[in-house]
């Protein structure tokens, strides 16, 4: 499916580049840069902008509404459609210190489910006090999961009711299936572990079901046949710290790709945002209903 070389989309040495997607109201790209406390743009001309943030955005989605979803450390909130006013919509975990939100991904039900993730410094020390939540269009929130540290790996099949989630320290991609309101969210049996090719950050689904992980301190994103749990394909990176990935582009058959810095001071590759073209397409972004 890799027809091209990966390329530079844009130099941008984002310190943690996350929760990337295609905005086809806009035509554009968009994408946190965590710890730079700002959001990107990417235009298909190759334009770029970025908007400067009151605090860390774990993510950023969109809604049938103008405007955006964010996930502060500790709030979710709208923004407009410049992100110069936010409205507070949801706390979460304001008791346990040591978490904020990472990442989210839109429901097929145009709620959104999103998770936290345990930021303790002493990372050979971080304990499973994370947890994954689901924002319901009313703004109820139902808690999903629970002992997690790092919530990443999120994406909704649009023929099944399956999503799919990954703790990044275990190295295991889970499989789980839910019903509309989520109130009935049963693991399935699942094999997509692997050895060699870095941790499970951020994923998406194509149109054949098949999910595309980026492996942060892995140099790669590979492709897996959720069928039999099986890697069809490997494209290795400049960076070795990959984070996320989307389709793109008005035909979504580009993979855009973000990284972080491990080493804010080093000018290496990593932090900057990268694109291949595929020979398979990405679904079409889903829209929260808020």
């Amino acid at each position: 499916m890799n027809i091209n070389k990966v390329s530079i989309a844009l130099d941008c040495k984002n310190h943690i580049g996350e929760s990337c997607f295609w905005d086809s109201k806009e035509n554009c790209l968009i994408w946190t840069d965590i710890e730079g406390k700002t959001i990107w743009k990417l235009d298909e001309s190759n334009q770029s902008f970025k908007f400067n943030l009151p605090d860390r955005a774990g993510f950023i989605l969109p809604r049938k509404k103008d405007g955006f979803i964010i996930g502060f450390p500790k709030f979710i909130a709208i923004s407009n459609q410049n992100f110069s006013s936010f409205e507070k919509i949801c706390d979460v975990e304001v008791s346990i210190k040591k978490t904020r939100i990472n990442d989210a991904k839109v429901d097929p039900y145009g709620g959104i489910v999103f998770g936290t993730y345990n930021e303790d410094p002493d990372k050979l020390n971080r304990k499973p006090i994370a947890n994954l939540y689901r924002l319901a269009p009313d703004l109820s929130l139902t808690h999903l999961l629970s002992n997690i540290t790092v919530s990443n790996g999120l994406a909704f099949s649009q023929k099944d009711n399956i999503m799919y989630f990954a703790d990044t320290p275990t190295g295991r991609i889970q499989k789980f299936s839910y019903n509309q309101d989520f109130k009935k969210l049963i693991e399935l049996e699942s094999n997509m572990i692997f050895k060699d090719v870095g941790e499970p950050d951020g994923a998406t689904l194509d149109i054949d079901d098949n999910y595309w992980s980026a492996r942060v301190r892995g140099k790669c994103i590979i492709c897996i046949d959720t069928k039999n749990g099986k890697i069809i394909e490997k494209i290795d990176l400049p960076t070795s710290t990959p984070t996320c990935v989307t389709f793109g582009n008005s035909d979504l058959s580009c993979l855009y790709v973000t990284s972080l810095r491990a080493d804010p001071n080093n000018d290496s590759a990593d932090g900057n945002l990268y694109k291949i073209k595929t020979g398979t397409q990405g679904l079409k972004q889903l829209l929260a209903d808020f």
